[in-house]
């Protein structure tokens, strides 16, 4: 499975942007080294961390979970690649939660942290529960290494 988290984040939290893109890199490795059944071959979290602007909610809008058995996507050359067998949802910060991610970026991490783990429980919706996903034992896997990269 290849995991990756999509930043849409506010400028002042470069630094907070950049820990958070190694830790997802590392987590990353971590995870595609598992085996949790075929149904999900690309997990991805879209990770906000805009404040809100009055007028703007619609724009930065948390996404719920969703499946996909199939994705088009351009890429820069004109080409198109095929995704097969998605699985996304998004994290989005609220705006006390935006001003401590761009603080620091060790408080920062450690909020993406948490936010993760809570929003495992994704995982365990009915319509995941039918499709061939070891989601108990990733769940266990993901909170293992998290807990490990995060105190490393």
């Amino acid at each position: 499975m290849k995991f990756g988290v999509s930043q849409e984040v506010n400028w002042k939290a470069e630094e907070s942007s950049y820990a958070l893109q190694n830790f997802v890199d590392e987590l990353a490795v971590k995870i595609s080294s598992q085996d949790y059944g075929t149904a999900i071959e690309h997990f991805i979290i879209g990770f906000i961390c805009i404040r809100t602007e009055p007028g703007y909610e619609e724009w930065y809008k948390e996404r719920k979970p969703r499946f996909r058995k199939l994705k088009k996507v351009k890429l820069s050359l004109g080409q198109i690649s095929e995704l097969h067998n998605i699985y996304s949802y998004d994290i989005k910060l609220s705006d006390a939660e935006v001003d401590i991610f761009v603080s620091a970026k060790d408080k920062g991490l450690k909020l993406f942290c948490n936010r993760l783990i809570s929003s495992l429980s994704h995982f365990d919706s009915p319509s995941m529960k039918k499709r061939d996903f070891n989601s108990k034992a990733f769940q266990v896997d993901m909170k293992r290494f998290i807990r490990e990269l995060s105190n490393a």
